[in-house]
């Protein structure tokens, strides 16, 4: 046996153990670190970020959820349809046009309430979201007890207006079968405050000064994006102006901060 080689070899293998423990000390540090500096809240107004009046969420508590796109053709039964070839989506002529006095979420909302209770499959299932004046287009999310499904186009009704402000067609998708995770490792969680979720985009540098927090929503964002099944997680979605004038979505775990922010 070449004891020499055996030697030099139990030397690299324990330099390189540790190193590897000191890589894994030197994180645990720095997660330590993090964690302390995060008990401190953030004063924004000091910081100079503006921030909007943001709902308790003290009882809340959420889980994964799962779902699979619908089909669609003309008639609620394709709901149930499934296959490789599944249309997720139908795009529908208003055959009356409805008038909107203004662009406004009042306005919208009393005027679509008809269409959406009794023309509109599954239409209740579905809170309005955004407006696009620029495209004439309105967003409505599917929500799932009481949460909306945020930025999904598997799970919304686009509607189209014209330049005279009339509703003249609507394009929907609709994800069904939807569940909460089931084991005790997907029981349900206590949800973060929104203002918790702002610090997680603070401390990474993601908020600044003379940014401004235009929207805070509480909601679900889905990790896995596929027709045939989707992985929905508890998130908050912030919108923010940043002070060069541009516009930011961040989704933030609301469960698992520290998870990794998603754009």
């Amino acid at each position: 046996m070449d004891f020499k080689r055996a030697t030099s070899l139990f030397i690299f293998v324990f330099i390189i153990i540790n190193i590897a423990l000191g890589i894994i000390y030197y994180q645990k540090v720095q997660q330590s670190n993090i964690k302390e500096v995060k008990s401190e809240r953030v004063n924004f107004e000091r910081e100079g970020i503006k921030i909007p009046k943001m709902a308790s969420v003290l009882n809340i508590k959420m889980n994964i959820v799962s779902g699979r796109s619908a089909g669609f053709s003309q008639t609620e039964d394709d709901f149930n349809k499934d296959g490789d070839n599944l249309k997720t989506s139908v795009t529908v002529n208003v055959s009356k046009k409805i008038k909107l006095k203004t662009i406004e979420p009042n306005e919208i909302n009393n005027k679509l309430k008809s269409l959406l209770g009794t023309d509109v499959d599954k239409g209740k299932e579905y809170v309005l979201s955004g407006i696009d004046r620029k495209n004439r287009k309105l967003y409505f999310d599917q929500f799932y007890n009481e949460f909306p499904i945020l930025n999904n186009d598997k799970a919304q009704i686009v509607f189209s207006y014209n330049k005279d402000n009339e509703i003249t067609k609507y394009k929907q998708s609709y994800l069904k079968d939807l569940k909460e995770g089931l084991g005790k490792n997907n029981e349900k969680k206590k949800v973060i405050p929104a203002r918790e979720a702002l610090e997680v985009l603070y401390y990474q540098a993601e908020i600044e000064r003379g940014d401004e927090v235009r929207a805070v929503r509480l909601g679900y964002y889905s990790i896995v994006r596929e027709v045939r099944g989707q992985v929905l997680k508890p998130t908050y979605q912030v919108e923010v102006l940043k002070k060069n004038g541009d516009s930011e979505m961040y989704y933030v775990d609301a469960l698992n901060p520290e998870q990794r922010i998603l754009k």
